[in-house]
């Protein structure tokens, strides 16, 4: 009888065992399971030079051009996916050279997803080592607002550029999208997700612009300049006079009748009563054609036009914005995922750039080329 009692506990204490350790091991897979929902897709990766020897080597590599008679061009604004990268940044190298860029800024993208358990946004580190790699020819810009997690108004992305931002890391933040059209190609490939509104004035917009205000460090927007888009981003650079704007795309106007406000005087008055606004001039060459849904329209006005054709030189009054305001424009060649080749495609919009540049004052074009972008980065003028 005794003997039966003793096994009838042992078998009890077995069982408790075993559930016990099932326990456990349910407990342990559902922490893990927590850990990979909110961590990110890569690990963070440093960057390998102080910022003063980053500024040591973009000084030198701007100098190397100025000594051949070279105005030198920093790009501000561009994107760099991961798989492009790979595939064409050893011919970039050779084109920078040729067309004399000195600098190119990248946005980086999301994180690629390793889990189907991960949550919120992944920030990316693939621009960190393309930096590593090439410390004198490349920026480090943030990733850049055009991920669902901004365009949805949703709050990860937004805090996670904060923390990144905040850290002092980064001479520039990416590109944000709040108004922005199809492409003639996104069009074509009925990509209607790319016709992005986010409100200029949202909860968002206002942390966007307060962490410029803080830090000093310098964003861009993408903005077509819709009438009430335009008004809006008044109001904002009204309400945070130390946030640095950079407008992204100088007269690229592709829906003419939503966009009757940007004319010369507009842009003339915004430019003169606030000096916290730039613009970049990753814009189309003179001819180029827009067309969606059946609607087609020359798609940049700073050319000079006659009927239907654009010629090779800028129209006076775009022209005179310019000059008068030259310590406010900025080069952008507006690469990113999808435009094939980046040697090819850095050729042509440095020609585009000089292009602009050609009949402008000396003065204007070293500004415009990189003074400017040195000032934006740096936080100190070009000496």
């Amino acid at each position: 009888m005794a003997g039966t009692k003793i096994a009838k506990t042992r078998r009890a204490v077995l069982v408790a065992g075993n559930f016990g350790r099932l326990y456990l091991g349910v407990l342990a897979v559902f922490i893990v399971s927590i850990g990979v929902s909110v961590s990110n897709a890569e690990q963070p990766l440093s960057i390998n030079h102080s910022r003063a020897e980053l500024e040591d080597m973009w000084k030198t590599r701007i100098k190397s051009f100025l000594d051949v008679g070279t105005v030198p061009l920093i790009d501000l604004q561009s994107s760099l996916k991961r798989h492009d990268g790979n595939a064409y940044l050893p011919d970039a190298l050779v084109a920078m050279d040729e067309v004399g860029v000195a600098l190119i800024a990248f946005d980086g993208y999301q994180a690629r997803r390793t889990s189907k358990h991960q949550k919120g946004y992944r920030w990316g580190y693939y621009i960190h080592k393309v930096v590593n790699l090439y410390p004198n020819r490349f920026l480090l810009a943030s990733n850049g607002g055009i991920n669902k997690n901004w365009v949805r108004g949703k709050k990860s992305f937004i805090r996670q550029t904060e923390e990144q931002v905040k850290s002092g890391v980064y001479p520039i933040m990416g590109e944000f999208e709040f108004r922005h059209y199809m492409s003639r190609r996104q069009c074509r490939a009925g990509r209607t997700f790319r016709d992005v509104y986010v409100p200029i004035e949202g909860s968002n917009a206002h942390r966007l612009f307060q962490l410029s205000a803080e830090t000093g460090v310098a964003f861009v927007i993408h903005n077509e300049p819709e009438d009430a888009a335009l008004r809006g981003l008044e109001r904002m650079l009204q309400f945070y006079p130390k946030a640095k704007v950079i407008h992204a795309h100088f007269g690229q106007i592709r829906q003419p009748d939503r966009q009757r406000g940007f004319t010369p005087e507009r842009v003339r008055f915004l430019l003169r009563n606030y000096s916290n606004l730039y613009f970049d001039l990753a814009t189309g060459y003179p001819g180029r054609i827009y067309r969606c849904f059946g609607n087609e329209t020359l798609d940049t006005v700073i050319w000079r036009r006659e009927g239907d054709r654009q010629f090779l030189s800028l129209d006076d009054r775009w022209k005179e914005i310019i000059i008068d305001f030259a310590d406010r424009f900025v080069v952008g060649f507006d690469y990113g995922g999808g435009r094939g080749p980046l040697a090819n495609f850095i050729r042509k919009r440095a020609s585009n750039i000089r292009l602009i540049m050609r009949d402008l004052p000396e003065k204007a074009r070293h500004d415009i080329g990189y003074r400017n972008a040195w000032r934006l980065i740096t936080g100190r003028v070009w000496r």
